[in-house]
């Protein structure tokens, strides 16, 4: 049973943040989104660099790889640049069922 993954990726575009949004907000992207069970959460640009951009996503283990690897050149094609991605991942337990002893 694979578990969900909440995944932050920071990356620089090579264009505005406006422009990127606007293919990452398109049809196509949201297809190409559900093809592997992935719901981003929120993107934005950083203050400082309005060319940083931050994409927040859930999905279930594995797919995010899965989908970058099936849509780099698609993502590459509309000026991300991939070279400066950065990825972090979450994931929370349901630890409900775990007994915990005293020391």
């Amino acid at each position: 049973m694979s578990s969900t993954v909440t995944s932050v990726f920071t990356f620089k575009v090579e264009s505005t943040f406006d422009e990127w949004a606007a293919i990452f907000d398109s049809s196509e992207a949201t297809r190409r989104h559900r093809e592997f069970n992935i719901q981003p959460l929120y993107r934005g640009c950083s203050d400082e660099d309005p060319q940083k951009i931050i994409v927040i996503h859930q999905h279930p283990e594995g797919n995010i790889e899965k989908f970058i690897a099936a849509n780099g050149d698609w993502m590459a094609s509309h000026r991300v640049d991939l070279s400066t991605m950065e990825k972090s991942s979450w994931t929370w337990t349901d630890n409900r069922s775990v007994q915990f002893k005293a020391a």
